[in-house]
């Protein structure tokens, strides 16, 4: 047989089941000893589900909260929603109200964060239920309808669709997970750029950045790959470039100038061989001094001679010093087929140019 009683603890009733047990020599103690366990069982549980809703409840501080109210509204009327819109949401938290959540719809409105807006009037409306006089909550009532039937068609939607969606898949919109149930509906977003994110194990993610339009549905379609085919569909050259990062531009420009720079310094070393064939050919020296035959303009070709050597070694050096820098870039490029060349010029008695030498 079971009865029960109930005895306060604090605010609450506690309901005790009264085990009635036969009075037996074997069994006395032992229910007297269930029905004190069960009773200090039903206390705790008590006390402990009364502890947790008292945490649980935001603390309310309606004087404060109006205080707040008031600080708002005439910060808003002046045009500063900067300060001003803050203090809204203080006096939600401190005392949640109907008329505070519209004030922080139209916050919302004005920053042109539309489904934001559109969702803070839906909660005013859920808040209204709570307001006192009838008068008074159908006011508030008609406020919060017309704020959203001015900005359904305002608000954009989005619709987010992943093609051949694989386990364990996850998307993200700016950062918050979306439930599976929502994929495929057009979903209220306030206009401007969003970022939306598909991944799942095994496959390759997927990122997409959009800018929203008021007042448009726009559809993001997003393709999870798998991760091994990903890598497969990489071309060649792509790879290579991810293995050694490529031989930079610039090397390969200044490993040409160096060539021809080179190469312009061989043409006037052969010409500076030339000036000096002419002057030992027509003047020979002698006693006082050097000869030449008459008619022979040695001035000429002792010019070009000098000019020809001083071009022989300015572009010279410099032609190798620019092919030295391309050497340079290619080898630290890290590639390991890329081409490394070295171009440098000769001179032999019968004629001069430039080799070029190196693996490719």
């Amino acid at each position: 047989m079971a009865e029960t009683t109930t005895s306060p603890l604090g605010k609450c009733l506690v309901a005790v089941p009264i085990l009635r047990l036969p009075d037996t020599r074997r069994g006395a103690s032992r229910a007297r000893g269930a029905r004190a366990f069960v009773c200090l069982a039903s206390a705790v549980a008590v006390a402990l589900g009364g502890a947790a809703a008292h945490a649980q409840e935001p603390a309310r501080d309606p004087v404060a909260a109006e205080a707040l109210f008031k600080a708002a509204r005439a910060l808003v009327d002046k045009g500063d929603d900067a300060a001003g819109c803050p203090k809204f949401e203080a006096s939600l938290a401190l005392n949640p109200s109907a008329s505070t959540q519209i004030n922080i719809a139209r916050c919302r409105e004005r920053e042109g964060k539309l489904a934001t807006a559109w969702h803070d009037y839906h909660r005013a409306l859920v808040l209204n239920r709570e307001t006192a006089g009838e008068q008074r909550r159908r006011s508030l009532e008609e406020v919060a309808n017309k704020g959203i039937a001015a900005l359904e068609p305002r608000v954009p939607k989005l619709v987010i669709v992943v093609k051949g969606a694989p386990a364990g898949m996850e998307v993200l919109r700016d950062g918050t997970a979306l439930p599976a149930a929502a994929l495929g509906e057009p979903l209220p977003v306030d206009p401007g750029p969003h970022e939306i994110r598909a991944s799942a194990p095994g496959h390759q993610a997927e990122t997409r950045s959009i800018t929203l339009v008021e007042g448009e549905t726009t559809t993001v379609e997003l393709t999870l790959r798998p991760a091994a085919a990903a890598s497969a569909a990489t071309p060649p050259t792509k790879a290579n470039e991810a293995r050694g990062g490529g031989t930079p531009t610039w090397a390969w420009i200044s490993g040409a100038a160096g060539i021809a720079l080179a190469g312009a310094s061989v043409g006037f070393l052969i010409d500076d061989l030339s000036a000096i064939s002419a002057l030992r050919e027509n003047c020979r020296d002698v006693a006082g001094g050097t000869y030449c035959d008459p008619g022979y303009d040695f001035a000429a070709d002792n010019a070009r001679k000098n000019r020809d050597f001083g071009l022989f070694v300015g572009l010279g050096a410099t032609g190798l010093v620019a092919v030295g820098a391309a050497v340079y870039g290619i080898v630290r490029s890290g590639g390991e087929e890329a081409p490394a060349a070295v171009a440098l010029p000769w001179i032999a008695p019968s004629g001069a140019g430039a080799s070029i030498s190196g693996s490719f």
